[in-house]
């Protein structure tokens, strides 16, 4: 708006003309100034030409006769006021080298066009480029969160296709925001730091841990996330008829013992905790101080009896 101002000062009535015209007008003028700002020499000459050209002259002046199919009808779809320089040139970049097609359908699909909208669309990945998706998408924020998510958890096996299916069914930022937990469930965890076993038995997807949660009735699904990013790592251990769900997490350098949890988050036998420890350790995985119970004189005796079909507990 800024350039008009200037330009009506040496061609008296441009602004005006131009302000009282068709929303596309206002566009066609806003994008050859932002593609080749004129200097003050220029100022008179270019009023002139804007003042009495056509748009489609207009714009082949502004991008050297590279115009690309749709531009008008794109800047058409900016509105009736003027944006910043970069909505423009962006807009004729994306039109004009597209990555890939899929932008440039979706840039015709929108029902209008901001600056902020064309960033979405070109950051997000083809297979979800589509204009509901972009209208879903409040901020350049969010779609840098929505790419990102889109390839980790593909990365962890979910299906590309059926996700990108999914994603682009979206009506709403809700509708989006809904996905991401449920598909977190269908991916597949990273390598478990140990080895499975006889007694031993890693946790190897999301839908795994959701069942076992669901079986034992407790609260293990708030880890999903973590588990996925390989934060935390989590497993069933089995000891003398009893199980229990384990939890490990990565810090500092090393796996660490976080706890171990029978049914309904009660604390398993000390039969069963002793056998897990011993089996964590045995593997490099610490096991703090506050988790393992202090060593007693009863220690031996502990060991002689964990064959016993009685489960005597002397915590």
């Amino acid at each position: 708006m800024a350039a008009l101002v200037s330009l009506d000062q040496h061609h008296r009535g441009m602004m005006s003309d131009v302000l009282v015209a068709s929303a596309e007008r206002l566009q066609v003028v806003s994008a050859y100034l932002a593609a080749k700002p004129p200097a003050v020499a220029e100022f008179a000459f270019v009023g002139e030409f804007l003042s009495h050209s056509d748009h489609q002259t207009i714009l082949r002046a502004a991008f050297n006769d590279d115009v690309p199919a749709g531009l008008r009808r794109a800047l058409r779809r900016i509105g009736s006021s003027a944006q910043v320089q970069r909505c423009y040139t962006l807009l004729h970049q994306l039109l004009a080298q597209p990555p890939h097609a899929s932008l440039t359908d979706c840039i015709h699909r929108l029902p209008s066009i901001t600056r902020s909208k064309l960033l979405i669309a070109r950051l997000l990945p083809e297979t979800i480029c589509r204009a509901n998706v972009v209208e879903a998408i409040t901020d350049v924020s969010t779609a840098s969160d929505v790419t990102n998510a889109f390839e980790q958890l593909t990365g962890r096996g979910v299906d590309a296709e059926s996700l990108s299916d999914a994603i682009r069914k979206v009506r709403s930022e809700r509708d989006l925001m809904n996905i991401w937990s449920r598909w977190l469930a269908s991916a597949t965890c990273p390598p478990h730091p140990i080895p499975a076993s006889n007694s031993y038995s890693p946790i190897l997807s999301g839908d795994e841990l959701s069942r076992l949660a669901n079986q034992m009735r407790n609260c293990a699904k708030r880890y999903l996330l973590p588990l996925m990013a390989g934060e935390d790592a989590m497993a069933i251990m089995e000891h003398s008829g009893k199980t229990a769900m384990v939890h490990l997490r990565f810090s500092e350098d090393r796996w660490r013992c976080e706890g171990a949890y029978g049914p309904r988050n009660v604390p398993p036998p000390s039969s069963l905790r002793e056998a897990l420890y011993e089996h964590l350790e045995a593997h490099g995985v610490v096991v703090k101080s506050s988790t393992r119970r202090k060593p007693t004189e009863w220690d031996s005796l502990r060991r002689l009896v964990r064959s016993n079909p009685f489960d005597f507990d002397f915590d």
